[in-house]
């Protein structure tokens, strides 16, 4: 799985600002938009239009509880 995220801060993305032009991409530490595919994270990242900050990271996926 990949996400992505920003280099300086090390939080990851979980929702881009559409109405800002340029975009402004939401982060945190505790959630974040995964893609199962590196294409799929690829095209995200250019429809959010992150910039030179921000990069594709390879994520780890853990189950914490079943409920």
């Amino acid at each position: 799985m990949y996400a992505i995220r920003n280099k300086k801060t090390k939080k990851r993305v979980c929702g881009t600002d559409y109405r800002c032009d340029p975009r402004k991409q939401r982060t945190s530490f505790d959630r974040a938009l995964t893609y199962e595919h590196i294409e799929s994270a690829e095209i995200d990242f250019m429809v959010r239009g992150c910039g030179k900050d921000y990069k594709i990271v390879p994520v780890k996926l853990e189950v914490i509880a079943d409920v």
